[in-house]
């Protein structure tokens, strides 16, 4: 049988991972087969372990691609210069993505939320593209008394995806109603950046 040329196994390896979110959205996690995973993507059952070790690898492959897919939508959106202009064109592209595999997305969010320890460390791993561009437009703003220093922008880039989650559990839970998928970029920035305080109170630092 003749080998497959690197070509034909990268698009081999694209089949599987659409198959594999489609699956995972159908099925969940823990429902999901490696086998119907395969067939899915019209292949013989098994065709799975040629490319991926295991179920898990192969979720954390699916993450990681809708990872990159919203990096790479960010990097092609007009650069502006300040740091809310970053993360709102950070969100809007995973806002992008989400709408792209929603029924995938709403798998991934349950996971994370469940924050099981065979699939919790995996999703961050995989999750690394994304949170690695919002830590870069933090780490920029770190140093200008806009961002507080006591914490890494990585771990600042965690707080700004989980509320990008938590966003979208309540737009989900509200069957839409609130907030709908377009205003989830400057509420999530707003919020991050600013908190709860209105305008007037973050003029005059009162915070009673």
């Amino acid at each position: 049988m003749p080998r497959l040329t690197a070509n034909a196994r990268s698009e081999v390896r694209e089949r599987l991972l659409r198959a594999a979110a489609t699956r995972f959205a159908a099925d969940g996690f823990e429902g999901a087969n490696i086998n119907t995973i395969s067939l899915q993507a019209g292949l013989a059952k098994g065709t799975v372990y040629n490319y991926f070790s295991s179920k898990e690898e192969l979720f954390g492959e699916v993450i990681r691609s809708a990872s990159r897919r919203a990096v790479e939508l960010w990097s092609r959106a007009p650069a502006g210069g300040s740091l809310e202009e970053c993360l709102r064109a950070l969100a809007a592209a995973d806002v992008r993505v989400l709408r792209e595999q929603e029924p995938f997305m709403k798998v991934l969010v349950r996971e994370a939320m469940s924050f099981r320890p065979e699939t919790y460390p995996m999703i961050l791993e995989h999750l690394a593209p994304f949170l690695e561009a919002v830590g870069g437009c933090l780490g920029r703003a770190v140093g200008g008394g806009r961002l507080r220093d006591d914490l890494p922008p990585e771990e600042l880039a965690l707080v700004f995806v989980g509320m990008l989650a938590l966003f979208y559990i309540q737009h989900w839970g509200s069957d839409g109603a609130w907030p709908v998928l377009d205003d989830v970029p400057e509420l999530v920035v707003t919020l991050f950046l600013d908190g709860a305080r209105g305008p007037a109170a973050r003029a005059s630092g009162n915070v009673q």
